[in-house]
């Protein structure tokens, strides 16, 4: 099974999400699936240092990462598409491809995985970039073996 997690920018949670999950399919030995990631408006970006550092305590080495924008032509290769917003889900959907949020195959919830201009819009300008970053790949971390637990019993 190909599975394509996605979000905007494509160098923060969806990126965060694919490296998360090979290195659990990887330490786990599962067969079978592949995982890459996509955004939604990918520009030529870098992921966030704080992200890197946070992704290489979980052992996961995304320095070589690099964007890729969602299309028809890459949605096509995937069985499975998962967004981290409904936002991201009508993107999509647009293209006349399905997908699911990632907390409803994590954890049957409908509920978007807020990115961290999102974020400030709710808590405003003051928040604490570096600890949000933290918090939403040790989210992300926590709900991958749910996620791909949810995904072979499908």
């Amino acid at each position: 099974m190909n599975i394509l997690y996605v979000c905007t920018w494509n160098i923060f949670r969806s990126m965060s999400a694919e490296y998360l999950s090979k290195k659990y399919i990887s330490d786990n030995n599962i067969p079978n699936i592949s995982v890459a990631s996509a955004g939604t408006k990918a520009s030529p970006e870098s992921p966030f240092p704080q992200t890197l550092e946070r992704l290489a305590l979980y052992w996961c080495d995304a320095s070589g990462h690099h964007q890729t924008k969602i299309s028809t032509e890459i949605l096509s290769q995937y069985d499975l598409i998962i967004c981290m917003a409904e936002h991201h889900r009508d993107s999509v959907r647009g293209l006349w491809f399905e997908a699911v949020l990632f907390n409803e195959i994590a954890y049957d919830k409908t509920e978007n995985v807020l990115d961290d201009t999102e974020y400030m819009e709710i808590n405003g300008p003051d928040m604490d970039l570096d600890e949000y970053i933290k918090d939403i790949v040790d989210y992300i971390y926590e709900a991958t073996p749910f996620i791909i637990k949810n995904i072979i019993t499908r």
